[in-house]
């Protein structure tokens, strides 16, 4: 099976948030290394559950999770977090709202193989954006904790008021929205088995798509 080309752009950023690591570690910020190799180490994760669930991930799953983890450990290393506030940390929950979400896209089609069910479109785009804000929430408690426990983050406070959390949800939302509107367009010239099938490996044109 040929390697997509797509799947370079994900080894990019792999290896960005992996420079961020050791020019942390020549800086003597330690904190923010183990962080970065923290993160570099989760950029594997999709590709191990590939290959333990037996299922294929389009390329942009990869790349997109290495983005927003580089978005993130970028913002600490080299302080964009603090030097372009606001408009970089929405950016960050923008990019992570777009990724959560489209794994919950596609978990729920492989799951719904997986449990021989049917689900309509509409529901599939519903989970999808129920899916994103809920991890978008749990992110937001995580920051609430970090700021009342430890007093913020390597970058300061996670959290600075009312008005900038719940911009951090609109965010999230929007690139909620997005995955199940692209999701939707989707389903009206394919077939949700045809994704399913991809994933699995049982399409054999699913190189084309993945």
């Amino acid at each position: 099976m040929s390697v997509p080309k797509g799947i370079y752009l994900a080894y990019f950023f792999q290896a960005l948030i992996a420079v961020n690591g050791v020019y942390a570690l020549a800086t003597g910020r330690y904190g923010e290394m183990f962080t970065a190799f923290f993160m570099f180490g989760l950029t594997f994760v999709p590709y191990v559950a590939a290959d333990r669930l037996d299922i294929r991930f389009p390329w942009f799953v990869y790349f997109l999770i290495s983005l927003a983890l580089w978005i993130h450990i970028a913002g600490y290393v080299q302080g964009w977090y603090v030097t372009l506030y606001p408009y970089y940390d929405k950016i960050a929950h923008l990019v992570s709202g777009i990724s959560v979400a489209l794994i919950g896209f596609l978990g729920v089609i492989f799951l719904e193989r997986y449990w021989r069910m049917c689900l309509t479109p509409l529901f599939v785009a519903g989970f999808t954006v129920i899916f994103g804000l809920a991890l978008g929430a749990i992110w937001e408690i995580y920051e609430f904790l970090v700021d009342q426990i430890f007093g913020g983050s390597l970058a300061g406070p996670m959290q600075n008021d009312l008005g900038d959390t719940m911009l951090d949800m609109i965010f999230v939302l929007i690139g909620s929205v997005g995955v199940a509107l692209i999701g939707i367009a989707y389903f009206h010239t394919h077939r949700k088995s045809e994704l399913a099938d991809a994933m699995t490996g049982e399409d054999p044109d699913a190189d084309s798509f993945l």
